[in-house]
């Protein structure tokens, strides 16, 4: 099969991209039959969230030495195969522990993808990394909104087997496509070289000191998409209406390309702290209890995180002098970013439960708290 060209390869990926958050957002709509299925409680259902989570956040920086040492292309295709038959076994799990395994597996096929499908795309297309880093972001946005609406009207109607099932031959095709049709343009290192380098990324104080300051607004905007739904029903509205406001938190990320692309990013340490504190404010307002706000924040929250996401990701390959560990680089900042995140949306879980104006509010203040961490850093970067 001939390779594709920079545009071929690109849309690829952007496919792959959107697979991925399907793959990730469509199980949700699925829970009741699949608990069913197993007879599984459904105070259980956490779980099989949970276990995602678990996979991508252990293999975050596994994933990221594998990028330095075999190339991103081929470590971004191995984690879409992994994905892909994950999910495809999973309709013959036995039972429910095997059936967590999978969805484990399905985790870890994410993260061997996500930092290192940056990586291919900056390899691709250097000079617009900026813009591709935003599109990718997008591709999330719609594959994950995508995931939650047409697997809720499809759920009805077909078996929650048939849908995975679906769900994981598509990937899977398209992943094979990648494979054949995205060329290879990684050299390796000698393996002195190797150890060298992985050891400075771990120990580079600019990522780690950014990949902290970003962390509260990880686990603001994780913990922000996983209750916005619970809390919309919390002030009256039908569970229809409720995932529509959730939803929109995904889709409305469209827009956020938009505005990214008119933004003008030379000053890393004014657009950032810019964008964080706008939709902190907006997420505290949150906590007044205005039914119908929450269309408005759901909406900002995604326009939000196309820009912020897409603006750190770039800041990491800005500040990394050889490309071939820039998946590693954003892996390292993913791994602090979820393990903060999984901290956060822990206290918010607990506060939640107690009192909801009080949880907002903790909530929208955590990202300004740990933004002063690395104000310093991105005074320094050079976007030019």
């Amino acid at each position: 099969m001939k390779s594709f060209g920079v545009r071929g390869s690109i849309a690829i990926m952007l496919i792959l991209r959107a697979l991925y958050a399907m793959n990730w957002y469509n199980v949700s709509p699925l829970l009741f039959n699949i608990l069913n299925a197993y007879g599984t409680p459904f105070y259980l259902s956490g779980l099989i969230l949970s276990a995602f989570l678990l996979g991508t956040a252990l293999f975050q920086i596994p994933s990221g030495l594998i990028a330095a040492k075999i190339g991103p292309k081929n470590t971004a295709m191995s984690g879409m195969v992994i994905m892909s038959i994950a999910i495809i076994l999973s309709i013959f799990s036995p039972d429910f522990l095997i059936f967590l395994i999978s969805r484990f597996m399905v985790g870890v096929g994410a993260a061997f993808f996500f930092s290192s499908g940056v990586g291919v795309l900056y390899e691709i297309d250097r000079a617009k990394s900026a813009t591709n880093l935003a599109v990718f972001n997008t591709a999330f946005s719609i594959g994950g909104g995508i995931g939650i609406l047409l697997f809720s009207f499809l759920s009805p109607i077909f078996s929650w087997q048939n849908l995975l099932l679906i769900s994981g031959v598509v990937t899977l095709i398209f992943s094979i496509t990648g494979i054949l049709g995205i060329p290879q343009t990684f050299k390796r290192s000698s393996s002195e070289d190797f150890r060298k380098n992985v050891k400075l990324r771990f120990f580079s104080k600019p990522l780690i000191l950014l990949s902290l300051a970003v962390s509260g607004y990880w686990g603001m905007n994780f913990t922000f998409g996983e209750y916005e739904k619970s809390y919309a029903q919390v002030l009256g509205f039908n569970p229809t209406v409720a995932g529509l406001i959730g939803s929109l938190a995904l889709f409305a990320g469209i827009f956020g390309l938009f505005i990214y692309r008119k933004i003008h990013i030379s000053s890393p340490a004014v657009i950032f702290p810019s964008f964080l504190i706008t939709i902190c404010i907006i997420v505290a307002i949150q906590a007044l209890g205005f039914p119908n706000y929450l269309f408005f924040a759901s909406a900002a929250s995604g326009v939000m995180s196309i820009i912020l996401f897409s603006l750190e990701y770039f800041y990491v390959i800005k500040i990394e002098k050889e490309e071939k560990y820039v998946p590693l680089g954003i892996s390292i900042m993913n791994g602090i970013q979820i393990a903060a995140g999984a901290l956060v949306a822990s206290v918010f879980g607990y506060i939640y439960s107690i009192n909801h104006f009080v949880s907002w509010l903790f909530l929208a203040s955590i990202s300004i708290i740990m933004l002063p961490i690395g104000m310093a850093e991105l005074r320094k970067i050079n976007v030019s």
